[in-house]
């Protein structure tokens, strides 16, 4: 009999690293012969929360899931509801995708009362981050919530799975990989990339992409580029939307004195465009302040592209054991001594990217994740 699996979190419409993680986890799982669901959100965030300008994806096509937009983040009626409609389908797993912990009651409700009405289940919690990049109270014990009502939380870093033993420490945690994100399409000449955004050739490009939080460091990049003494026949692409105030930013630049250096596409980047950015980009820039880790990397994975990053999170790790790109410290001094080398002519073994690639691809994830769920009990659940 096809083993059934839930897959609770944000899904098409709904945009974002976590929704493609998301949907590629279930479409692995599919891909293996499992019955996948998602349940997604009729509201993820309440509009006064979200500090972009669209939670929906306007012009991405759905995937091929089944994605059933159901949960209210904010009604625990809902929850209840949404708990005896899983129930109603006896799934032999059930996957939730954890980020925040806003998320912590409705995921844990549901967690709990699916397994309440039916012990058979197997819960598993993906845990992208435990710790909020900005702390509120109550964050600790949101955590704990959530992770007592789940059989195994599966980490994607050494950072998070260390947060989460140290909040709740008799709690089994897997430490998985971040797999590789390719569902953007395949590889393109940087020159063709490079008309498709109309930039002008002969320049290194370096790409700093996603959301621009404080947390992800933009700031300490522009400083770093005042800073570099290789000479001006390179550009920054910054693609992804301001979750902050883009004035700040443009003052910024405006007193470096490096506007010419700078192009900006303050939106939200589609998927069919995602290619053209990483194509068209010589090195793709994280000057992260703190992380666990980010879909940008795998992204970058995909598409061949050399990284700089700063030493937090997994990034170093990364990095340096596959020979991907140079790590700085999250000052701008550092950030811009590696530009520099990389300016210079710093040579990367772009072979290397076909065996990362290969390790840390959806199938190999797929085959560590499920050696780990039958590891912690996966199939032994709801007997005597």
């Amino acid at each position: 009999m096809t083993k059934k699996a839930i897959f609770i979190g944000p899904a098409y419409p709904y945009r974002g690293g976590i929704a493609a993680f998301n949907e590629n986890l279930a479409s692995s799982f599919q891909n293996n012969g499992w019955t996948c669901k998602i349940f997604t959100f009729t509201q993820q965030y309440p509009n006064f929360l979200f500090p972009g300008k669209n939670q929906l994806s306007t012009d991405d096509s759905a995937p091929n899931l089944n994605i059933k937009r159901a949960i209210y983040s904010t009604n625990p009626l809902n929850w209840l509801k949404i708990t005896k409609e899983i129930v109603a389908l006896e799934p032999d797993l059930m996957i939730v995708q954890y980020w925040m912990p806003f998320m912590a009651p409705a995921f844990g409700t549901i967690l709990r009362g699916v397994k309440k009405g039916y012990d058979k289940v197997f819960n598993v919690t993906v845990v992208h981050n435990f710790k909020p990049h900005e702390s509120l109270i109550g964050d600790k014990q949101l955590g704990r919530f959530i992770a007592s009502r789940t059989d195994l939380m599966v980490a994607l870093s050494d950072n998070v799975a260390g947060d989460i033993k140290n909040a709740v420490p008799d709690k089994a945690v897997s430490r998985l990989f971040h797999p590789i994100y390719d569902h953007y399409g395949i590889k393109i000449s940087q020159r063709e990339a490079q008309e498709k955004l109309d930039l002008e050739p002969g320049y290194k490009y370096l790409l700093f992409f996603g959301l621009v939080r404080n947390y992800k460091g933009l700031d300490l990049l522009l400083d770093a580029l005042a800073l570099l003494k290789s000479d001006t026949r390179y550009r920054l692409i910054i693609a992804g939307e301001f979750y902050e105030s883009e004035k700040k930013y443009l003052k910024q630049i405006e007193d470096l004195g490096i506007s010419e250096q700078l192009i900006i596409n303050n939106e939200y980047i589609l998927n069919d465009a995602v290619p053209y950015y990483f194509c068209a980009s010589d090195i793709v820039v994280l000057p992260y302040r703190r992380a666990t880790q980010s879909g940008v990397v795998p992204i970058a994975l995909h598409f061949e592209k050399p990284i700089i990053a700063t030493d937090v999170g997994d990034f170093g790790n990364m990095i340096r054991d596959k020979k991907i790109g140079l790590i700085a410290s999250p000052e701008p001094e550092s950030i811009a001594d590696k530009i520099d080398r990389f300016l210079d002519g710093q040579e990367f073994e772009l072979d290397q990217f076909k065996s990362v690639k290969q390790s840390l691809s959806w199938q190999s994830f797929f085959n560590n994740f499920t050696t780990e769920i039958e590891k912690n009990g996966f199939g032994h659940q709801g007997t005597d």
